[in-house]
């Protein structure tokens, strides 16, 4: 039986992935400056509709393929999750 290598992800300089990011929403009730400055999260800002945001499987998922391909943390970030 032939065995295959595992997939390594690597970033544009060709670096192995070890760490991937997921944002799970750009809405949040508190505007702290850092993450949402005013410049761009104005009254206009439209947020991602809430339909075209990832499913909780969608995103085990993204996890799981992206670990399979070395990465050894994953951080769940973006808004504040509980109001998606």
């Amino acid at each position: 039986m032939t065995e295959i290598a595992p997939y390594s992800a690597k970033d544009a300089l060709g670096r192995t992935i070890r760490d991937l990011r997921i944002s799970v929403t750009d809405r949040c009730n508190f505007r702290c400056v850092y993450c949402m400055p005013k410049e761009v999260f104005g009254p206009g800002y439209e947020f991602v509709p809430r339909d075209k945001l990832l499913r909780l499987e969608e995103i085990a998922r993204i996890a799981k393929v992206f670990a399979a391909c070395g990465v050894k943390k994953v951080r769940i970030t973006g808004g504040e999750p509980m109001i998606r």
